[in-house]
């Protein structure tokens, strides 16, 4: 299992990708100005092969805040 989290603040969002040679998560994470936002994505075991991965996060102004995980507990 792998697990892709994302916190932010600010106002507006941000949008998360993880790829390893195909798109494995796409989200899209509110960013409230003052408090946090938070969102994640849990992947089953076995989805991500061994090996390197690439995660994007493309904020919607660059006033934001962001800060990310991502966990494999096994």
């Amino acid at each position: 299992m792998t697990i892709l989290t994302v916190a932010c603040e600010g106002g507006g969002n941000v949008r998360v990708t993880m790829a390893q040679e195909s798109q494995l998560a796409d989200f899209t994470v509110d960013c409230p100005a003052g408090s946090a936002g938070v969102g994640s994505v849990t992947l089953p075991a076995g989805v991500m092969k061994f090996g390197s991965f690439t995660v994007g996060v493309d904020a919607s102004d660059e006033n934001i805040r962001w800060g990310l995980t991502v966990t494999q507990p096994e």
